[in-house]
């Protein structure tokens, strides 16, 4: 739980391209229209993992998660040691003879169903925080495909795509990454959007007026 994975996915958007005359009806394209059409579209890429691993809000979102996988760990681990201290305690009184049967029947199905117990709350705890890394990964994943189509919504790049450490693209033109770009304009809406909800105060409560003694 202590590691958090980087979103890995690819994140693609593709926009047709169409072709109108000058009354607005729509005409065919020719195979010849269609190699001058290709040929002139603007093609951009970015590398998923370095855009995640610099995003502001991934950083921030992964602090608190790691902080709470941290706690979770700890205290795991505390009932786990807890319960292994009641079984070699267990343990130790049998084999000395500190106990009677029925009491060592006793204290075996207690830890039994402590055991039991922890393995539950052991799961669930796993569970609950599989969840929230997923989630998490969701909400920078949305993040990012929403900033894109504001960013492409001209759509001044025909196609955009997404590559990853030893991804798909291999090799391509430098000047076609625009990871810098993305990431700058990520950051500085993280910012401004983190700026509003930081200065959003509550309303103040409303307080009735008495009136004064006569």
């Amino acid at each position: 739980m202590k590691n958090l994975l980087l979103a890995a996915s690819a994140v693609a958007l593709l926009a047709a391209t169409g072709c109108s005359d000058k009354k607005g009806g729509s005409v065919a394209m020719s195979g010849a229209d269609t190699v001058t059409t290709a040929a002139s579209a603007s093609v951009a890429y970015f590398n998923i993992d370095s855009l995640i691993s610099k995003y502001d809000m991934y950083t921030d979102l992964r602090s608190a998660y790691e902080e709470k996988a941290k706690k979770a760990d700890a205290e795991l681990t505390s009932k786990g040691r807890a319960l292994e201290r009641g079984v070699r305690d267990y343990q130790e009184k049998v084999q000395n003879g500190l106990v009677t049967r029925a009491q060592a029947q006793g204290i075996e199905e207690n830890l039994n169903r402590q055991q039991q117990a922890f393995v539950q709350h052991r799961d669930q705890v796993m569970g609950e925080m599989a969840e929230e890394e997923q989630v998490l990964l969701n909400q920078i994943h949305f993040s990012i495909t929403e900033y894109l189509k504001e960013f492409n919504k001209d759509y001044r790049y025909s196609v955009i795509l997404s590559t990853s450490t030893g991804g798909p693209i291999y090799n391509a033109d430098p000047k076609l990454d625009i990871t810098t770009v993305l990431l700058e304009g990520l950051n500085k809406k993280y910012a401004a959007d983190k700026g509003k909800n930081k200065n959003a105060l509550p309303a103040a409560p409303k307080t009735e007026k008495t009136k004064p003694a006569k």
